[in-house]
């Protein structure tokens, strides 16, 4: 039996890796947004759904996966999901530039990019996977420049260990300091209107 959670900001390689995860371990991929969406609500300004109701929705999960004996859930909102219904979360990171590329080429909204970019390096959803979790719930996986089979066998190999990793990446030590406050302004703009 596998309870995973794959989470890291978008577009780090999450639904690619619980595809490939799940083919692994023959459990199938959860879909969180297809389980709560009576309590989602599309935001056409943020470009975004958002949860009106976060009890109902813990509420709604819990009851989907109570039963249920191995899967994989992609997704961003851990802190909709009871820690007593996962085994390990996996929190994939990717060097920021690439990050802000591939949501670029998705034509997502600037500020929306920028958001992410600067979540990916400071670490938000490592940092909430450790509050939702625990640090011993929780493996790092830095994806920059892997191949998905590679990730995946990672993995694969850090789940049979059965040790967390965590602080494998700092994109501050890594990332050109002006990039980083040019960011922050931008989004600091982007917030302002």
């Amino acid at each position: 039996m596998v309870r995973l959670v794959i989470t890291g900001t978008p577009g780090v390689g999450k639904t690619t890796v619980a595809i490939e995860l799940s083919k692994t371990y023959n459990a199938p991929v959860v879909d969180i947004n297809e389980i709560i969406r009576p309590v989602l609500k599309w935001d056409p300004e943020l470009q975004t759904s958002f949860v009106i109701d976060e009890a109902k929705a813990r509420e709604l999960i819990s009851e989907n996966l109570g039963g249920v004996g191995s899967y994989i859930i992609d997704t961003v909102a851990i802190n909709l999901i009871d820690k007593s219904l996962i085994d390990w979360c996996i929190v994939l990171r990717l060097d920021p530039r690439q990050v802000m590329n591939r949501l670029l080429r998705r034509n997502w909204p600037r500020c929306k990019v920028v958001e992410n970019v600067l979540a990916e390096v400071v670490g938000s959803p490592l940092s909430l996977a450790i509050d939702v979790f625990g640090r011993d719930r929780v493996i790092e996986v830095d994806t920059t420049n892997k191949g998905v089979h590679e990730v995946v066998n990672h993995i694969v190999n850090q789940l049979t260990v059965g040790v967390p990793i965590i602080g494998v990446v700092d994109w501050l030590d890594t990332l050109d300091t002006n990039l980083v406050l040019s960011l922050s302004k931008e989004l600091d703009e982007c917030l302002a209107q």
